[in-house]
């Protein structure tokens, strides 16, 4: 008997955790939005945006996948296609700055 009371306090510490990271999300989420109506510069807006949506998707990436109980190995290999893709995007960037230039 001391073991499922065991497994049903573990239940309700998860689900009191999924809880707390879905009202974290929500609260996230109306920060973006706020962002959106601010009357900020729009580049500044965007950041911030991409941003509060980064840590969104790490939330969702460590709580709801399940990735927080992953060996370091499986950042890594998550880790290379988003360096990869920072770099393709940067070299873009004189094509757009001039492109715009004209």
């Amino acid at each position: 008997m001391a073991h499922a009371t065991h497994l049903d306090t573990a239940a309700r510490s998860n689900n009191s955790l999924y809880l707390f990271v879905w009202i974290w999300l929500v609260v996230l989420l109306g920060v973006g939005l706020t962002l959106f109506g601010l009357p900020i510069p729009r580049e500044v807006a965007v950041a911030l945006i991409f941003t509060v949506a980064t840590i969104k998707a790490v939330l969702v990436l460590r709580n709801y996948m399940h990735l927080r109980h992953e060996p370091f190995l499986i950042y890594l290999i998550v880790l290379v296609p988003v360096l990869f893709f920072i770099g393709l995007a940067l070299a873009l960037v004189p094509d757009l700055v001039l492109r715009h230039a004209q």
